[in-house]
């Protein structure tokens, strides 16, 4: 990374965290295709720190990440309760064999934007850029509505 790479205030950064080489590489695809610069936690303390450190515009989980299962995985859960304020400027996905892709009423249940199940990766970056769109309409009227209160 270069100096002015590092300080480009229109980069947009993604964090994801996923242990699996293969669907490592179709999240680092999908998301670079996007635009994001992604970096990758190496383990659920470097999450948390990077997610301290960093604004991440969109974050991805395996729910398998450090051995995780779709209840009981500790970044998922530490996302989970990040402050609303926080949170709303923050797409969340889940990746999981048990998921339906697109299923909003699991996304909801799991308190993430979207779920991609494992056998849909190919198609993540096509997925990842309708539901940040969707996202990104359903909160554009309260982002405005903040940023001219001068909360944002």
């Amino acid at each position: 990374m270069t100096e002015t790479e590092a300080f480009d205030i229109n980069q947009r950064f993604a964090l994801a965290a996923v242990d699996d080489e293969n669907r490592k590489a179709a999240v680092n695809g999908a998301l670079q295709e996007l635009g994001f610069r992604v970096h990758f936690a190496a383990t659920t303390d470097d999450g948390y720190d990077r997610l301290r450190k960093t604004s991440y515009e969109v974050v991805v989980i395996d729910q398998a990440f450090q051995r995780g299962t779709l209840l009981d995985n500790p970044l998922l859960q530490q996302i989970q309760t990040l402050p609303a304020s926080t949170r709303r400027y923050m797409f969340v996905a889940l990746l999981g064999p048990g998921v339906k892709t697109m299923d909003n009423m699991t996304a909801f249940a799991a308190s993430v934007n979207a779920v991609i199940n494992y056998n849909d990766l190919a198609q993540a970056s096509a997925i990842l850029q309708r539901s940040i769109a969707e996202n990104d309409q359903f909160f554009r009227v309260l982002r405005s509505v903040l940023q001219e209160a001068g909360r944002r």
